[in-house]
């Protein structure tokens, strides 16, 4: 059995979806190991694609750390309270109780969004691994940002042009979290308001894209408030027509990974009667910036 430290990249095969974004990795197991070639192989298709799945996978959490550590240093989210035990760079996304508690956060990211816009570096990547996934529903969506911003209608790109857009977490926090508490000033405090550039450059593509979510940004610099919300709201229904979509209808054991510098994502909802559990990593990113 040739192990997976010793690969040939070119046994690995890249299958793109029928969609703007999306790759499917076949040919992997990431319960091992995988060499630098290999990794390389995987790492080209997540540039190349923007999301890239694997499927049928059966990860540990340390599987899970070991392999998303090879896209970068990892992120601990600063909700710590729904964190794996023993495991604080996972976060679990789950609807399943344990003795009568939430064993994970419910109902998370049915908004569209890059994961911690709000923070000075962003998150690069993210990877999720379904432990457990409902039979139907709970799809994620994911919409390209360089093709959205590359076809944007020049009235909107120029409004836009040079901007930043002000990252804020608690901005309608409440109003899209009502089950939830409100956030507490320590929460607030370690993620005060951002701004980053409406219109961001890859730092590995150099290719500019979007940088913008209606529930996330509260403003932007240079524009009157209300007119700004109104000018981010016309942007994203533009960006995530159907054309710019990747949905990725979920299996047991699949594991995606997104690339947040170039794409916004949101979940779909699912029948409460039914199991879902999530494993989630983050990369840590820079700070965004736009070069001409």
């Amino acid at each position: 059995m040739t192990l997976q430290s010793e690969m040939d990249p070119a046994e690995i095969d890249v299958a793109p979806s029928d969609s703007v974004i999306g790759a499917e990795i076949r040919g992997v197991d990431l319960s091992h190991p995988i060499g630098d070639a290999v990794f390389a192989r995987i790492h080209d298709a997540f540039l190349a694609h923007s999301v890239i799945y694997l499927r049928g996978q059966q990860l540990s959490p340390e599987n899970l750390i070991d392999f998303s550590s090879r896209f970068g240093t990892l992120d601990i989210h600063h909700l710590v309270e729904h964190t794996l035990p023993g495991h604080p760079e996972v976060r679990v996304l789950s609807n399943v109780k344990k003795d009568g508690k939430p064993f994970g956060v419910a109902k998370s990211g049915r908004h569209w969004h890059s994961d911690l816009s709000y923070k000075e570096a962003p998150a690069s990547a993210t990877v999720l691994y379904g432990v457990e996934t409902p039979p139907a529903g709970a799809d994620t969506l994911f919409a390209d940002m360089y093709a959205a911003y590359a076809a944007l209608p020049d009235p909107l790109r120029r409004q836009i042009a040079g901007r930043r857009a002000m990252h804020d977490r608690n901005f309608r926090y409440s109003q899209m979290y009502p089950d939830r508490p409100p956030l507490s000033p320590e929460q607030l405090a370690a993620v005060p308001p951002t701004p980053h550039p409406a219109v961001r450059t890859h730092p590995e593509t150099g290719r500019p894209s979007l940088f913008l979510a209606r529930d996330v940004v509260s403003g932007l610099e240079g524009m009157d408030d209300e007119a700004a919300r109104r000018l981010v709201a016309a942007i994203e229904e533009f960006a995530t027509e159907a054309r710019f979509v990747y949905a990725h209808k979920w299996q047991q054991g699949d594991v995606v990974i997104w690339d947040n510098r170039c794409t916004l994502h949101r979940a779909t909802p699912f029948p409460d009667t039914e199991r879902r559990v999530m494993y989630r990593t983050q990369i840590k990113g820079d700070r965004p910036v736009f070069r001409a």
